[in-house]
């Protein structure tokens, strides 16, 4: 079995003792894929943590910055005082290790709206949403490639949420409303492809995860697209589809 990496399980204890205090907070990122996943995917697809990634609700984030500090993490004053509206930026007591706080939007290369489901499921983010802030990257490395494998191989394409199940219906919504995410997304699940060879051993394993990307993109193409997603595609690559994310200094 694989042991619950140190980042791991405090993680897990921040969710616990936020929502001791009522404050609903749930991982993503690496965390909570690797939580998300089985002891096999851990050992195939594992990789080093240097952060957690957390989200919660804006209007607790008053509440939520009394808890980390009173657990000894230490904020970055400039950073959340430019930026407290949307991210809070903590390092741990000892400064092995960061706590990013996303308050309701995940704003990287494209924005997603974290804060409507964020209370679906215990402990992490619904798969879908892990799935999108790792798609939405504009320029895909081998960290997020990685861990979008892993939720695949570890995740059945379903039209709910839970345990086991991502929710394809969901992220094929949410793409057919924005042609830039669309077009993030539908790119990044072919560079996924092109690296199986290179992240997975297994053959079975491979064809697996290739199929189950197949029919992301099939989804995500035949889902009905709104006006404003059909209004933006005539300007194509024309014009940048995504934003630079500005680089934090931790």
């Amino acid at each position: 079995m694989s042991a619950e990496p140190r980042i791991v399980a405090e993680g897990r204890r921040l969710v616990t003792e936020a929502a001791a205090r009522g404050i609903p907070v749930r991982l993503l990122g690496g965390v909570a894929v690797w939580l998300r996943s089985s002891n096999g995917a851990r050992e195939a697809l594992g990789r080093d943590y240097p952060d957690i990634d957390l989200v919660a609700h804006k209007r607790q984030s008053g509440a939520l910055r009394d808890l980390l500090e009173e657990l000894g993490y230490e904020p970055e004053r400039v950073f959340n005082a430019t930026h407290g509206a949307k991210r809070l930026l903590y390092h741990a007591p000892d400064r092995s290790y960061h706590v990013d706080v996303f308050l309701d939007e995940f704003q990287m290369s494209h924005t997603l709206d974290l804060g409507e489901r964020l209370e679906l499921e215990h402990e992490s983010l619904p798969a879908a949403e892990l799935l999108l802030t790792k798609l939405q990257v504009a320029a895909l490395n081998r960290k997020d490639a990685t861990d979008v494998v892993m939720l695949l191989l570890q995740h059945e394409l379903a039209d709910a949420d839970g345990p086991g199940k991502l929710n394809a219906a969901e992220v094929a919504r949410l793409a057919a409303a924005d042609w830039g995410l669309y077009t993030t997304v539908t790119d990044n699940l072919g560079k996924t492809r092109e690296l199986l060879d290179d992240l997975l051993r297994d053959a079975s394993d491979r064809d697996a995860v290739a199929a189950k990307l197949e029919e992301l993109l099939r989804r995500l193409e035949e889902e009905p697209k709104s006006v404003a997603w059909r209004l933006r595609a005539k300007l194509g690559r024309r014009v940048r589809w995504y934003e630079l994310p500005e680089e934090v200094t931790r």
